[in-house]
């Protein structure tokens, strides 16, 4: 009897420890030395490229929906930004709503 009350709560101690997930640290190190800087730079190509078709997203902007500015700025700019600035070390993938958790 007191073996199986030992024993059972032996498990019930290491579910927490066995539930807990972590990321390699590979993952980390390309993350911290490769995709971030990578990001980086993609986040200052992609702020430069749309303020260089600023001028040309104004005239597409004139019919409706009038989001072209939105959908310039979402795909040059705030996709590499949230990529390289708010995502935790080590995650690269994100969920389906496309947020980084």
């Amino acid at each position: 009897m007191h073996k199986a009350v030992a024993l059972s709560l032996l498990l019930l101690a290491a579910a927490p420890l066995a539930a807990e997930e972590r990321t390699p640290t590979g993952a980390f190190l390309v993350d911290v030395v490769v995709a971030r800087p990578v990001g980086l730079i993609a986040t200052l190509v992609g702020s430069a490229l749309f303020a260089a078709v600023s001028p040309l997203t104004a005239f597409a902007a004139i019919a409706p929906p009038h989001d072209a500015f939105a959908i310039g700025a979402e795909a040059l700019v705030l996709t590499p930004a949230r990529f390289t600035f708010a995502r935790p070390v080590g995650v690269f993938t994100p969920d389906p709503s496309g947020r980084y958790n």
